[in-house]
């Protein structure tokens, strides 16, 4: 029997799906600008802002899915989608922003997040492989009761993220040059409101409403706006902004 899609569902798949198609496409603009710079943190911070939609991949292709050929993913697909890079972001990122920060301890702050990154993946593969469902509960096509141990890892993920972001935003914004406080202001505006649409979201999961899946992915598709301009400031910006 075909899976039919309420229209609650309908809305919050397809805002998911358009919130990962910007994020990604922003993350490979920026990541592909390592060609024309050669520096090696745009490669970094353009494959961290694609990975950190990756908990949304599985929402966007069940969304794909179903409205193709009626068919939900099996459980452990989606739970591997939702979760399997999440680890990968604390690397990419960490190394990216100790390039550009902090670095004196960079190899101290590499060790420490590439441990509790290598711990929580062979974990997580660990027990995907021995018994998926103790990953999570999945309730209907996009609701989905996570373990205990993978919402705290995604807290904490988030946590990271927004902390140092805020660190290398705050430095920006100090710089005496305009265009760098200027990326400063986007890049603190990009990751008060990516926190925001994630937590949002983490609150809102087992029961999500047309108000919460607006908000939350409203949030999430300004932070990749703004992560975007952030990083290259692209000219109209910059002549818009800074006479």
């Amino acid at each position: 029997m075909a899976v039919e899609l309420t229209e609650l569902e309908i809305f919050q798949g397809g805002l998911t799906l358009a919130s990962v198609i910007i994020s990604t496409i922003l993350g490979l603009i920026i990541a592909l600008k390592y060609k024309k710079y050669k520096k090696v943190e745009l490669l970094l911070v353009g494959i961290t802002w694609i990975l950190l939609a990756s908990p949304y991949w599985s929402d966007a292709t069940q969304f794909i899915i179903i409205m193709i050929f009626g068919k939900e993913l099996n459980s452990p697909l989606y739970f591997f989608l939702a979760n399997a890079f999440i680890a990968p972001i604390h690397i990419t990122w960490t190394l990216a922003f100790t390039n550009f920060l902090y670095k004196r301890q960079q190899k101290k702050l590499m060790t420490f997040f590439g441990c509790e990154a290598a711990l929580f993946e062979i974990a997580f593969l660990a027990v995907f492989f021995l018994d998926p469902y103790l990953i999570g509960d999945q309730k209907s096509a996009f609701v989905v009761e996570w373990a205990i141990w993978v919402q705290i890892y995604l807290l904490f993920s988030i946590a990271l993220f927004l902390v140092t972001g805020f660190l290398f935003a705050r430095a920006s914004l100090k710089s005496e040059g305009p265009e760098l406080k200027l990326k400063g202001k986007f890049l603190l505006i990009a990751f008060i409101t990516f926190t925001f649409g994630t937590v949002i979201d983490v609150i809102g999961a087992e029961n999500p409403t047309e108000l919460t899946i607006l908000f939350a992915r409203t949030f999430v598709i300004i932070s990749s706006l703004c992560f975007y301009i952030g990083f290259t400031l692209p000219r109209f910006i910059k002549d818009l902004f800074i006479r």
